[in-house]
């Protein structure tokens, strides 16, 4: 089953889904694909990073638009092409070594899919072709953040692949739903 993870700006999805990846990991349930928190100076959003997974190798993807050099697509933020270069080859790497054998099944997990993935083929390019090849042996279950204002037309592009897409919100409610579905559960978050 593919969750799409989805919200306004600043509703803590980051947040919600860095401790959703945290019960995994203590419960001993492996985790690939990346989380992009924020890199926060005194209130102020001053950078986005993304952490690798499995291995938390952490890349800073953008800086806020210098004013002086042209956005992406307006977007508001300066990617770095070798450190977007980065990130899609680690995903591309997630994606050769399905096959082999490894630390058993988890969930897949991209933060997040945006505009630049959806409509112009730029971005987290990887992330976007994992989603599409739909489940694997490794990641038989996906989590992917998405804005609010994209959910449905990255829902509407996934289901074929996944079957079953569903819509959460960063809340108690999204977090049970998505542990119901994690065979077993997990350990100290009993089914109901």
């Amino acid at each position: 089953m593919l969750f799409i993870l989805t919200g306004d700006i600043r509703t803590g999805k980051t947040t919600w889904l860095e401790a959703r990846v945290h019960e995994l990991e203590t419960a001993g349930v492996p985790v690939r694909g990346v989380l992009a928190p924020g890199v926060w100076r005194d209130g102020e959003k001053v950078g986005i990073e993304n952490v690798l997974l499995p291995s938390r190798e952490r890349v800073l993807l953008a800086k806020p638009v210098n004013w002086g050099q042209p956005p992406i697509d307006r977007c508001g933020w300066d990617f770095d092409a070798t450190a977007l270069a980065r990130v899609n080859a680690h995903l591309t790497g997630l994606a050769a070594a399905v096959g082999e054998k490894d630390a058993g099944p988890g969930p897949l997990v991209i933060d997040e899919i945006g505009p630049l993935e959806l409509r112009r083929g730029g971005g987290l390019t990887a992330a976007l072709a994992l989603l599409d090849a739909g489940p694997a042996p490794a990641w038989p279950h996906a989590l992917a953040v998405v804005r609010a204002t994209l959910a449905e037309e990255a829902a509407a592009r996934l289901r074929p692949a996944w079957g079953s897409v569903e819509l959460v919100r960063p809340d108690e409610t999204g977090a049970r739903r998505f542990r119901e579905v994690l065979p077993g559960g997990l350990p100290g978050h009993p089914r109901k």
